[in-house]
């Protein structure tokens, strides 16, 4: 089961990967730190009473950057996996800063594991 989740992991840094080069920032640099952020825990869970089996993906601390409001830690990759727009303030209207449509990364992920796993396994989200 640990080939599974690995190529599940594969098949989210892929989709992670054409995300990430679907636009070139101006406005700033990328650190290129959240391409290589996700891991898989080395065991996995079975839940017999339901029969699912629980694959975990962590993410390292290149996931959590310092919000420029406040200091606050964000979780960067689930920010650009679900989108963000900021309601008020100097940079509300500037695309990629003030709001940002999700990429939807991870959703894109699970349909493409869940369409092509022949186990029967199936991945979903709880975040």
């Amino acid at each position: 089961m640990y080939y599974e989740a690995r190529h599940f992991v594969n098949i989210l840094q892929e989709e992670i990967d054409i995300w990430y080069h679907s636009y070139s920032p101006t406005e700033y640099q990328r650190t290129f730190k959240m391409q290589n952020c996700i891991y898989v825990e080395n065991y996995i869970t079975v839940d017999i009473d339901v029969s699912r089996l629980s694959i975990r993906i962590r993410f390292n601390n290149n996931t959590y950057h310092k919000s420029l409001w406040d200091n606050e830690e964000v979780n960067v990759l689930l920010l650009m996996n679900n989108g963000f727009e900021t309601h008020s303030g100097w940079h509300k209207d500037i695309p990629y800063f003030g709001y940002r449509e999700g990429g939807h990364f991870l959703e894109k992920a699970m349909k493409r594991f869940n369409d092509s796993n022949e186990f029967g396994i199936t991945v979903r989200a709880e975040y």
